[in-house]
């Protein structure tokens, strides 16, 4: 009796244990299509060495381009590029190893509803037998552990991995082409508008042949005078491999600050092309966001701009005055340039000698007067400076046919305004008792005196 009741237990155990396994397994083939099946499907395997050519569109309308050449991955009709090739093949390996997590169940028509109409992004690619393949990425599953997926292999809803999908999203940021189309060695134009507002910056590239010293740029806005080199060198080093740090948004959003903003940078091509950067507002990084004329989508300029989109103004020009070298002749002129105004002109007679007037100088006075002009310097700023009326002094660079003109006008009763090739603008002041110095070592060397 009490075997049989034993018995009875045990087949009462077990139809309980079997009708747990039966609605498990009924639960485990209704399970949410939000919930993975725990175990990778595959659903299609192919070389990344096939793939020839690939296109990736987002959401957000963005669109990235690219083939593959002998040598790498490329935007179409590019030469060179920025384009990385590690973030490809890590591209390459989420579309041609596509493993699921789990296929939803009973999916709805509406692709909408995963997110996949229109897609989070889409993935379409070509290989070198000349067949196009897709793979498309939605929204998050409930968990959030992964997103809806679906692709040109299939008609199936698929649960793919959120990580696996996080890659290719990074890898897609760091495809977006940053390169800028410009080169550093070939500008003959630099304009800026600084972040303050005021008058834009702009510096030319003097051709060689009209150069008369040492300058190579000149500056024509806010003032005119020889452009800083060091000004040019840090515009140049900036754009040296000219690209964008970073892709920001597909459109400006009222946080970028583009609409406060009238800084710019256009750089011009001695061929005439150019490019145009909109600056808005700086990043918490110390970076710009920027728009390119002509291109989509919203950028970053590297941290450090700040140097260009702030410079002052006692910047864009050298400290010294005259670009003086030993092949220039030197004329000075006293007074307006009347009948009986001193006119000295210093020339080199070759092998090294000097003269002034025609008085041959000694190798003391030449040294010294050499000196003076090279270390003429401004003294600081007139933007307050009228220039009108006649010029108390000038001084004239000569090399061949071409000429840089200075000359002086009265400013604050102790300093001279200093006017560059009848600009009408003041590049600076100079103290006048510096002017005289100059004015009277001309005068002495001329005289056959000691400097």
């Amino acid at each position: 009796m009490e075997k049989k009741k034993r018995s009875g237990i045990l087949l009462a155990v077990g139809a309980v244990v079997l009708a747990v396994l039966v609605i498990a397994a009924v639960f485990l083939l209704r399970q949410d299509k939000d919930t993975p099946e725990g175990s990778a499907i595959k659903i299609s395997q192919i070389s990344s060495s096939d793939v020839t050519a690939m296109r990736i569109t987002e959401e957000n309308g963005h669109v990235v381009e690219v083939e593959k050449r002998e040598d790498g991955w490329y935007y179409p009709g590019e030469e060179s590029t920025s384009l990385d090739q590690s973030n490809m093949e890590s591209a390459l390996t989420v579309v041609c190893y596509l493993f699921a997590q789990g296929i939803v169940k009973d999916p709805a028509e509406d692709l909408s509803v995963y997110g996949l109409e229109p897609a989070r992004m889409k993935v379409e690619y070509t290989l070198q037998d000349g067949s196009q393949h897709w793979v498309a990425f939605g929204g998050y599953t409930s968990d959030r552990g992964n997103v809806f997926m679906n692709c040109s292999e299939s008609e199936e809803i698929y649960l793919y991995a959120l990580d696996s999908f996080s890659i290719l999203e990074r890898a897609t940021e760091e495809m977006v082409d940053l390169t800028i189309g410009i080169s550093a060695d070939q500008l003959s134009r630099i304009e800026i508008m600084r972040s303050s507002g005021k008058e834009p910056v702009v510096m030319e590239r003097i051709p060689e042949e009209e150069r008369v010293g040492m300058e190579t740029w000149l500056l024509t806005s806010p003032f005119t005078a020889i452009a800083n080199a060091e000004a040019v060198n840090l515009v140049k080093a900036f754009f040296a491999s000219p690209r964008y740090a970073a892709y920001a948004s597909a459109e400006m959003e009222e946080e970028q600050g583009f609409t406060g903003s009238q800084a710019y940078i256009r750089l011009t091509e001695e061929d005439g092309h150019s490019v145009n950067i909109q600056v808005g507002g700086q990043l918490d990084s110390g970076r710009y966001y920027c728009t390119e004329e002509g291109r989509d989508g919203v950028y970053e300029l590297a941290a450090g701009f700040e140097s260009l989109l702030e410079i002052k103004d006692e910047n864009l020009r050298p400290a010294t005055i005259l670009p003086f070298t030993e092949d220039n002749s030197v004329s000075m002129q006293r007074g307006s340039g009347n009948t009986g105004d001193p006119t000295f002109l210093l020339e080199n007679s070759g092998a090294g000698e000097y003269n002034v007037n025609g008085t041959k100088l000694s190798e003391n006075n030449a040294e010294t007067l050499k000196k003076y002009l090279t270390g003429f310097t401004y003294s600081g700023l007139a933007q307050d400076a009228v220039i009108q009326g006649e010029a108390e002094c000038s001084l004239t660079l000569h090399k061949g046919e071409q000429s840089l003109t200075y000359a002086f006008y009265p400013y604050k009763n102790v300093f001279y305004a200093v006017e560059l090739n009848g600009s009408g603008s003041a590049a600076g002041y100079v103290k006048a008792e510096n002017l005289e110095i100059l004015a009277a070592a001309f005068e002495r060397a001329a005289d056959g005196e000691t400097v």
